[in-house]
């Protein structure tokens, strides 16, 4: 089988690698869309009027794939409608800051995880309504609850952050590595039979490789793995092919080749959970590009408009020509700088006109780039003309929803055209028609 594909974008990444993590503002209001994670929407567990503290769940899952979420500031609810996101408008739980950070109770008595049972584990990480948050969203817990009869012998800790310009989990892994170990420790008893952790980074950065190695230091069958830079190095399948050799099969899951894949960002969330008792509330966002005045990694509240971000690195320098979600690769263009940080949010890019210029588009010119940079062993042009043509089948058959939207087809496409565009378009239109 070919081997994985794969880019080599710019790596934009020199104006925030260096940069320690600064808190950033809390805004006066602030919005909570119900829809931050990948399943079924969360259901509104509060009322217009109601005063709500810090840590105190506001909406709960509204399904086994679905996850709570939580106020990251005590004040008012002061309205349930609709607001931009990335992916559209979404059903929003608005909270006025009364800027005096009432806590709420913590969601497990803190300092008690090394007592927890394995159910004790999941349903806390649950509870905590934390998912995937190196942006895929999926609700963790249901991610560490394998299948029956799917034996876990390894566990990857994903750190590649090979998307551009971000450099949030690197700067976690140099700041909160004793975290992310800790997280380790609780997550490594829900498999008995786990043999191998492997802590995959890319070999651009060499300060998260040394954080992780000293804070990993004697820890038995653990091991910091440098991974050549290459996007995208971190995309599930591909990380467990390059730490194992193992390849996950199309529509597979990696609990089917005995692993267990998770964000740096993800499994520190975990600990904070078990042992502090607290929620899912905050993450750390980088904002950078050319247009951005003062490039910074922010600790920010979940619930923070991006506007607020951008206004505390100063506001633009120069007319931008796209705001993205993300980064450049993966990342959504927003037209509404209100949509709000979510769970996933890595990173906000600001490009310029001319590198928001995709050209013009022109007709495929057989060139077969974008088989050759698919890292799922794709055709993404052979997808994106059925869906062209209407022809859902034939789209689904080529693989249409294996596809893990990395980019790297339409990085590539010399004609500039909008694969990836269409292959989301593909796979949405084929889960709606699944759903009759």
């Amino acid at each position: 089988m070919r081997k994985q594909g794969g880019s080599h974008p710019e790596e934009e990444k020199e104006r925030t690698r260096q940069l320690k993590i600064e808190e950033a503002t809390v805004p006066k209001v602030l919005i909570f869309p119900v829809s931050m994670h990948i399943g079924a929407p969360a259901k509104p567990i509060v009322e217009v009027g109601d005063q709500v503290k810090v840590g105190q769940m506001i909406a709960e899952a509204g399904g086994f794939i679905s996850a709570n979420i939580y106020s990251s500031v005590s004040g008012e609810v002061i309205a349930i409608e609709k607001r931009p996101s990335a992916s559209g408008d979404v059903d929003s739980i608005i909270i006025k800051n009364d800027y005096e950070y009432i806590q709420g109770e913590p969601i497990v008595e803190p300092g008690k995880s090394k007592e927890m049972s394995t159910d004790d584990i999941i349903e806390t990480v649950r509870k905590a309504g934390i998912v995937g948050m190196g942006g895929a969203t999926f609700p963790t817990a249901v991610k560490l609850s394998p299948p029956p009869g799917m034996t876990i012998d390894t566990l990857i800790i994903n750190g590649a952050e090979c998307e551009p310009y971000s450099t949030s989990d690197n700067r976690v892994m140099i700041e909160h590595a004793d975290e992310i170990v800790e997280g380790i420790q609780v997550i490594r008893k829900l498999f008995p039979k786990l043999k191998k952790v492997y802590i995959g980074i890319e070999d651009n950065k060499p300060d998260a490789l040394k954080s992780m190695r000293k804070a990993t230091e004697g820890m038995r069958n653990v091991v910091v793995q440098p991974l050549k830079t290459m996007y995208p190095q971190g995309s599930e399948k591909g990380l467990i092919q390059s730490m194992t050799g193992r390849e996950v099969p199309p529509g597979g899951l990696p609990a089917e080749v005995r692993c267990v894949v998770m964000n740096t960002s993800t499994i520190r969330a975990c600990y904070q959970a078990c042992e502090l008792g607290e929620p899912l509330i905050e993450r750390i966002v980088s904002v950078s590009g050319t247009p951005i005045t003062e490039p910074k990694n922010l600790r920010v509240r979940i619930g923070t408009p991006m506007d607020s971000l951008i206004e505390d690195c100063g506001g633009f320098s120069e007319v931008p020509g796209k705001v993205l979600s993300g980064g450049p690769m993966m990342g959504k263009p927003v037209s509404d700088l209100g949509v709000s940080i979510i769970k996933g949010t890595t990173a906000i890019t600001v490009l310029t006109p001319e590198e928001a210029n995709e050209g013009e588009e022109k007709d495929c010119i057989m060139c077969s780039e974008c088989l050759n940079v698919c890292p799922v062993s794709l055709q993404p042009i052979l997808i994106s003309d059925a869906f062209d043509r209407g022809n859902l089948e034939k789209a689904k058959e080529l693989g249409a929803m294996d596809c893990i939207e990395c980019g790297n087809c339409s990085f590539i496409c010399p004609s500039k055209i909008p694969l990836l565009d269409n292959i989301r378009a593909a796979k949405a239109a084929i889960k709606e028609q699944e759903a009759g």
